[in-house]
């Protein structure tokens, strides 16, 4: 796998999220913000094909919609298969304020809009809803993250708004099911959906805490800061991202509090402790963004110094590293759902896509391979003669 193995494109406008819709297509959002600054505010579906000669044909945008020039830009995105039909049709979840003269003068704030990628490969508005009772009206606030399961049978939103608030909702109806304001009055700086069950769990991290709560009642379930010694524990972190691994394991990306240095955790919900755990760069110290596909063993993680690395989920060995990647911040990693891709987009205009190789988390070096090849060929000429 090199950059040989991989295609760009310029969107046109800073990509603030990425998320595959299937294996061959992918969706962007992001822009100028309101006021546009001749940067318009776009959600563009892009066609990904490995299988065409020219590279520059690789990745082809084919559907779009560009949004009011007085309103923000699109800032986090989520995507899930509707059940049924054939599973054909996805649900697409975007987060994007209105404008902020509505928001001031109103206080109406519809940020939460559901979108439909349908069979007929069509990208159609639906609906959008404010789920928050109360805004603050103030303008800087932004929607932070949106998370589906995979089955499109929950989701849960936050906007940037501190103390944070997790806010389930029903993505067919759009109905609120849960408001969860935590304890500790912090920010929360990522969560996710377990996503096997229909998503009964959310766990969320904040910069030094882990935890749980459950989104049929809305209600904690376990949190870190009731444990002294994981407490202590956490204290030597700044956590920032987090993806489930299965519904009983996740992965959280770290830095180092008192160095540099990027950290991922493995940690056990049911046990309730960390059970991995690795400074798997002392180049950069922060993890911008992070994905991950169990099913081929392998974790994407975006630096700030503008790398992508790719390691092996199960070890945290590192399988590959791009330095430099884009000439701007990262602002998000998706891989395909069958593992197949990996995009990566950022706030310079620019998508990057890999090619994917099925046994990438074998982990095999050209010098390992080579070794191989040549001693296969030692015992071949050995038999040849008569020795062995």
């Amino acid at each position: 796998m090199s950059l040989k193995d991989s295609a760009t494109l310029d969107v046109g406008y800073p990509v603030y999220d990425t998320k595959f819709v299937n294996n061959k297509t992918l969706l962007v959002a992001g822009g100028g913000g309101e006021g546009n600054h001749g940067i318009p505010n776009k959600i563009t579906a892009i066609k990904c094909s490995f299988k065409v000669a020219d590279s520059k044909r690789r990745l082809q945008r084919f559907r779009e919609i560009t949004l009011p020039a007085n309103e923000d830009s699109p800032q986090c995105l989520d995507t899930a298969r509707i059940a049924g039909d054939d599973d054909s049709d996805v649900s697409v979840f975007v987060g994007c304020n209105q404008s902020s003269q509505l928001i001031k003068s109103m206080n109406i704030n519809n940020n939460l809009r559901k979108y439909v990628f349908t069979k007929d490969e069509h990208l159609r508005f639906v609906d959008a809803v404010q789920l928050e009772e109360e805004i603050t009206g103030d303008t800087n606030d932004y929607p932070k993250v949106v998370r589906l399961t995979p089955s499109n049978s929950a989701g849960v939103f936050m906007t940037s708004t501190v103390p944070s608030v997790l806010y389930g909702f029903n993505p067919e109806t759009l109905e609120l099911n849960f408001k969860y304001k935590q304890e500790a009055k912090a920010e929360v700086k990522d969560f996710h959906l377990s996503p096997h069950d229909n998503g009964s769990t959310v766990c969320y991290i904040t910069a030094n805490s882990i935890s749980t709560i459950s989104t049929t009642a809305g209600t904690a379930i376990a949190s870190s800061t009731k444990n002294a010694a994981l407490t202590k524990e956490l204290e030597k972190y700044n956590l920032s991202k987090i993806r489930f691994i299965d519904d009983s394991n996740v992965l959280i990306a770290a830095s180092l509090r008192k160095s540099t240095g990027a950290v991922l955790l493995q940690y056990s919900l049911k046990d309730q402790k960390i059970t991995k755990q690795s400074v798997v760069s002392n180049k950069f110290n922060n993890i911008v963004a992070m994905d991950l596909v169990a099913s081929k063993d392998l974790v994407a993680i975006a630096g700030n110094d503008f790398s992508l690395t790719i390691l092996k989920l199960s070890n945290f060995k590192q399988l590959r590293s791009f330095k430099k990647l884009h000439p701007f911040a990262i602002t998000s990693v998706a891989f395909s759902p069958n593992g197949t891709k990996l995009a990566t987009g950022s706030a310079a205009q620019k998508l990057h896509v890999f090619r994917i190789p099925p046994t990438l988390a074998q982990g095999k070096s050209t010098i390992g391979t080579l070794f191989q090849y040549l001693i296969t060929i030692l015992l071949v000429a050995l038999l040849g003669i008569g020795l062995l």
